[in-house]
């Protein structure tokens, strides 16, 4: 069985509406089948929203509504991925915005300025800011690509719907290749049928 994952597909982050209108056919076949739809969020300042509002896509009371600490929501729910095995379900569709949160940005800098026996160069700091966020998200994963990873690692068949991950800007991703190379399956969102 199938399971469908959407990840912060929120208003903020998921901000194309071409993208939001690929998925609104796979989230309805999903809904009508009374198949297994996920809504998860990894971004801290949705903590405390109703679930309603967690998505676009406003999940309901049958929808599974999860909230991560961690972009990759396997890791940061940890029964997530064994609940899912009891279900039957042995295959994650996935798409969503591929967001990185802020903490791990600011980890990712704390980690750098401790690597460094100096500490942070005062001289670096007053370069260019933005290029050296540029560089430190290019490193970490979004919350989709680290979900996607995680879920073949928790031995899930992943399909990763190419034209309906996007990135902050909403534009696509470019880690399709090595999510491929990795095992996940790469489709068109209309081109996925879900099994259930």
């Amino acid at each position: 069985m199938d399971a469908l994952l959407l990840i912060d597909t929120d208003d903020a982050s998921y901000i194309s509406d071409e993208n939001a209108e690929i998925l609104v056919d796979i989230v309805g076949r999903t809904r009508t089948v009374g198949g297994v739809l996920i809504f998860a969020s990894t971004k801290d300042e949705l903590v405390d929203i109703d679930d309603e509002e967690l998505s676009i896509f406003v999940p309901d009371e049958e929808d599974l509504v999860l909230r991560s600490e961690k972009p990759d929501v396997f890791d940061g729910i940890r029964d997530l991925a064994p609940g899912l095995h009891d279900m039957g379900v042995d295959r994650i569709v996935i798409a969503g915005g591929d967001v990185t949160t802020v903490a791990a940005l600011e980890d990712a800098d704390a980690s750098d300025d401790a690597d460094s026996p100096d500490g942070p160069d005062d001289a670096a700091s007053a370069g260019d800011a933005d290029s050296a966020e540029d560089s430190v998200a290019g490193e970490l994963p979004g919350s989709v690509r680290a979900s996607a990873m995680a879920a073949l690692v928790c031995n899930f068949d992943v399909i990763v719907l190419s034209d309906a991950v996007i990135d902050l800007e909403g534009q696509p991703v470019t880690w399709l290749d090595e999510a491929e190379a990795a095992g996940a399956m790469i489709k068109k969102t209309a081109d996925t049928w879900l099994r259930m």
